[in-house]
């Protein structure tokens, strides 16, 4: 099969190697293979070909944790899932036995592996699966749209959740241009929520006002955003949803209003920095760390999708040879929405 494999942590050009004859995946007892329709380039693949912190990967290794695919071996699955059935993959594995699982929180199982991080993702044209975590899908959503759905989409209605945001709220969010943001500026909005984004790019302004941003602003330097964010809101805002990291994590902390949540789902400036405790404590700020969210709000965001409400969007599609070149434009100069890949 066709595959990008990543041999080595390094440099796009060197770590990803496209591969013709990679041999083909086969399926544990609890798996089916699918044929991979699309797949996507998310933050998380960076920070895997560069090297995640505190993993280790059995190299060569497969990236892409989201998904759509067409079942073509249903390995004993056929009653739930027929050979030809198109799907879209929840990204996460649970163990189904940890105290966790039992209690309703597979996204935080234990035992939990992500596809493309602890096991082989969507940048191939087959993959074995779980059958439990394939959702079959409406013909009303498109292998490139669907594509889109199961990191940066869940992520951010998993962060709006988990903040709790609803009608009335203040939301910021940095670097709103990227595929999550995209979902987050949608879905805070569908929410009730004013929402305000950040950019470094003054020509994106428009764009993001369109997808739902009733305030733009520039994200630097991040003083000179948070000046002018409590211009508006001077008592500060109720949620900040930050994956930039270490650059703007203090930055986010003062944006806050008291009793307001910083949530972080992302580290893409370093993963340490200094935090002032009697500065959280007395305003009652919470700090809630995320990744993803559970298959119910998998399937609840796949619903707001089909319905129109929500919808990504798409910066290409491209062949996955292409891959490392779109992962070194992510790196320079980002990408406004998804790129997607097709085999």
């Amino acid at each position: 099969m066709r595959a990008v494999l990543l041999q080595t942590h390094g440099a796009p050009e060197e770590a990803l190697v496209y591969r013709v004859g990679v041999p083909e995946p086969l399926p544990a007892a609890d798996e089916v293979v699918l044929r991979v329709r699309a797949t996507t380039v998310n933050r998380v693949d960076v920070l895997l070909r560069r090297g995640y912190p505190g993993l280790a990967l059995p190299l060569p290794h497969i990236l892409g944790g989201d998904i759509v695919g067409e079942v073509v071996n249903a390995n004993g699955h056929a009653s739930e899932l027929p050979e030809g059935t198109r799907v879209v993959v929840y990204p996460l594995v649970w163990c189904g036995r940890c105290h966790l699982c039992r209690r309703g929180f597979e996204n935080l199982c234990q035992n939990w592996q992500y596809i493309g991080m602890h096991r082989a993702g969507g940048y191939a044209e087959y993959v074995a699966v779980p059958a439990r975590c394939c959702i079959p899908l409406p013909d009303t959503l498109s292998d490139a749209v669907a594509a889109c759905l199961g990191v940066a989409g869940l992520t951010a209605y998993h962060a709006l959740e988990v903040a709790r945001v609803g009608p009335g709220d203040s939301v910021v969010v940095w670097g709103a241009t990227g595929g999550m943001g995209t979902f987050l500026l949608q879905l805070a909005r569908h929410r009730g929520a004013t929402v305000v984004a950040t950019t470094r790019h003054p020509e994106h302004h428009e764009l993001l006002r369109s997808w739902g941003a009733d305030m733009v602003v520039p994200s630097s330097p991040p003083e000179a955003a948070v000046r002018a964010v409590l211009e508006r809101f001077p008592e500060g805002v109720d949620v900040v949803i930050d994956y930039v990291g270490a650059a703007t994590l203090p930055s986010s902390l003062s944006l806050l209003r008291k009793g307001g949540c910083a949530v972080l789902c992302g580290m893409l400036t370093g993963r340490d920095v200094l935090v002032n405790i009697h500065s959280l404590y007395l305003r009652h700020i919470c700090l809630q760390g995320i990744y993803l969210g559970s298959r119910a709000e998998f399937t609840s965001l796949l619903d707001l999708v089909a319905s129109g409400v929500v919808r990504p969007f798409i910066h290409g599609v491209y062949p996955l040879s292409e891959a490392a070149a779109l992962h070194r434009q992510m790196e320079d100069t980002g990408f406004r929405g998804k790129a997607v890949l097709v085999p």
